[in-house]
C-alpha cells in the first residue's frame, strides 16, 4: 500500500503542470497572471502584448495566454492597465518569463499644474463633438475608429479625461477595447505619433458617456490638435455570441455613437477608420464620431 502510495504521487507530480506554463498538444504556453501590486487582485482589464505588436486577452482570473513560440529573445513585452504604471520587459531567456506580473497603481492628479501654488487661471472645458442627432457605429473586429479634434484656437492646458459616447445596442457596452490618443501633426492627415501607452479599457458602469481620466499623465494639450482612437481587438477577447438588430445579426461588441450634419460647426473635426490594422482612410465628411475630451485651460 505504501509503494502504492508513492508511485501515486510519483504519478501526479509528472502530469502536474505549472501555473505559469502549460503544454497544449505540442504547444507550450507562457500564463502570466497580472495582478495589483498592492491588494494581489486580479486585473482583468489589463492588456499584454509582444513589441507593441500583438496584443493577447486576459482572462477574468488575471491571466494570459501566450504561446511560447510567439515570444523570442530580444523581444520586449508590455503590460499596461488604466489606472496603473505600465510595466516592460526584455526577453534574454525564455526560461526566466516570471509566473506573475504586479502592477503598481497610479495617483490620479495634475501634479503638473500645482494649480494652488500658482497664480494663474485654470478652467475645465469639454472640445470635440457636440450632439445632434446620433445614430449607433456597427463595428468589427480588429477595426479602429479615430476622431481629429482640433485646437484652431491655440488653447493651452492638460488634457484630463477622454470620453466616449456609449451604446449597448449590440450588448457590448461592458465589453473591453482599445484607446488609444494620438497627436496630429500639421503636415499629416492621419495618427502617427502616440501620447501615450495603449489601454485596454471597459465601460463596466454602463456609462452613457464613458469617461477615461488620463490626468496622471500630465499630457499637454497639442498645438495642433490630436487624434481620439477607439481600437476594437481581436474576436478572441470577446464571446461568439450575436444579436438582431434592425433584422441584421450582428456581433455582440462595444458601440459608440457619431452624429451626422453639415460641416458648418466643428468643420476642421472629421473622422477616420483602418480596416483590419492595414491603414488610415477618411470617413464621410458628415460623420463625427461621438468622442470628446476633457482639459483644464489656462486662461
Amino acid at each position: 500500500m505504501k509503494k502504492c502510495s508513492i508511485c501515486h504521487v510519483a504519478f501526479i507530480l509528472l502530469v502536474s503542470i505549472s501555473y505559469a506554463f502549460a503544454q497544449d498538444g505540442n504547444i507550450a504556453y507562457w500564463k502570466p497572471k497580472i495582478i495589483d501590486f498592492t491588494t494581489g487582485t486580479p486585473l482583468e482589464t489589463a492588456n499584454i502584448s509582444i513589441n507593441r505588436k500583438t496584443d493577447y486577452p486576459i482572462s477574468n482570473d488575471g491571466l494570459a495566454n501566450i504561446p511560447l513560440n510567439k515570444i523570442n529573445e530580444g523581444d520586449s513585452i508590455f503590460i499596461s492597465c488604466m489606472g496603473y504604471n505600465s510595466l516592460s520587459l526584455y526577453i534574454r531567456n525564455k526560461n526566466d518569463l516570471p509566473p506573475i506580473l504586479k502592477l503598481t497603481p497610479l495617483s490620479y492628479s495634475l501634479k503638473e499644474i500645482e494649480i494652488s501654488k500658482s497664480k494663474r487661471k485654470f478652467k475645465e472645458t469639454i472640445i470635440g463633438t457636440k450632439a445632434f442627432s446620433i445614430s449607433t457605429v456597427r463595428l468589427r473586429y480588429n477595426f479602429s475608429y479615430g476622431f481629429y479634434i482640433n485646437n484652431n484656437e491655440k488653447k493651452v492646458g492638460y488634457i484630463k479625461e477622454l470620453v466616449i459616447r456609449m451604446f449597448n445596442r449590440y450588448n457590448g457596452i461592458e465589453m473591453p477595447f482599445k484607446l488609444r490618443f494620438f497627436e496630429k501633426n500639421p503636415d499629416e492627415t492621419f495618427p502617427k505619433e502616440e501620447l501615450m501607452e495603449p489601454m485596454v479599457v471597459r465601460n463596466t458602469k454602463r456609462k452613457k458617456w464613458f469617461s477615461i481620466d488620463i490626468s496622471h499623465l500630465g499630457i499637454k494639450l497639442p498645438e495642433h490638435g490630436f487624434f481620439i482612437v477607439f481600437e476594437v481587438l481581436g474576436k478572441e477577447y470577446y464571446n461568439d455570441k450575436t444579436v438582431k438588430v434592425f433584422g441584421l445579426v450582428a456581433e455582440e461588441l462595444p458601440s459608440f455613437g457619431f452624429t451626422t450634419f453639415t460641416k458648418n460647426i466643428n468643420k476642421e473635426n472629421y473622422s477616420i477608420i483602418k480596416l483590419d490594422n492595414k491603414k488610415w482612410f477618411l470617413h464621410s465628411k458628415n460623420i463625427e464620431y461621438q468622442f470628446q475630451a476633457k482639459i483644464i485651460e489656462e486662461r
